[in-house]
């Protein structure tokens, strides 16, 4: 009896050791599996999503229907529409949750001929894009270029939230009267972006360089018109050439 008793003890022993040495190669394997990352040929989404650990939105890849609305201060305003354009691309968001830049993109046949855009923007923080590559085209009339702008202090959220006031009101004097009221107060306090610098070509077929102050007044203008001729002016604060050189005047 003592004898079996011993035996017993020892199957058991033997079942409890493979019992456990089969649990940790299930778990091994399991965890093996969760961080593998997986693996697709193709997929097809309207939106990726792609988020911090807790859960902070950091970058959407979407088509137009699915573009996320503009986030400032933590909330969502629904400012992206009213162009008409249907963009779809990526739209990055910072630390905070707020929207900062974006890559984006379009172009359709219209009744007309064609429009076509594409723009990578980087945001000022708290405001709009600083600095933006973009590319335009309205029927063959064609920008492309680099912009560098100039942006208030107070956040984007001020206007954001003074918008959103001024679209909910009904069409009429009114919603005019305060439109015209609100772009002089954001003119007196100095709210209006500044282009301070933009190089690329122009719808006439030019190639330019323009620096300007910081009311966006442009200074000083080098370009190259479709011909060939090269010219460098200097502007006065009302846009007046002061100063004008060709290519046969630095001879």
């Amino acid at each position: 009896m003592e004898e079996q008793l011993r035996r017993e003890i020892r199957r058991l022993r033997r079942t409890n050791a493979a019992a456990i040495g089969l649990l940790v190669i299930v778990t091994a394997s399991a965890f093996v599996q969760a961080r593998a990352p997986t693996k697709f040929d193709e997929i097809d989404v309207g939106r990726i999503n792609v988020r911090e650990p807790d859960g902070r939105l950091r970058l959407t890849i979407s088509n137009h229907t699915r573009l996320p609305e503009v986030v400032v201060g933590g909330k969502s305003y629904p400012l992206r529409g009213g162009t008409g354009v249907k963009s779809a691309g990526l739209i990055f968001f910072n630390d905070e949750g707020n929207e900062d830049g974006g890559l984006v993109w379009a172009g359709s046949h219209t009744a007309g001929g064609h429009e076509a855009s594409a723009a990578l923007t980087f945001d000022q923080f708290d405001q709009d894009e600083t600095v933006s590559i973009e590319y335009g085209d309205q029927n063959r009339r064609r920008t492309a270029g680099i912009s560098v702008m100039d942006r208030p202090e107070e956040p984007i959220q001020i206007f954001a939230e003074s918008a959103m006031v001024i679209r909910a009101m009904p069409d009429g004097p009114a919603k005019d009267d305060r439109m015209r009221r609100f772009r002089a107060s954001m003119e007196a306090r100095g709210a209006f972006p500044a282009q301070r610098f933009f190089a690329g070509k122009r719808p006439d077929k030019s190639s330019t360089v323009m620096l300007a102050d910081r009311k966006g007044r442009a200074r000083l203008r080098l370009s190259v018109d479709s011909l060939g001729s090269a010219r460098i002016e200097f502007l006065d604060d009302s846009g007046r050439v002061t100063r004008s050189l060709t290519g046969t005047d630095a001879r």
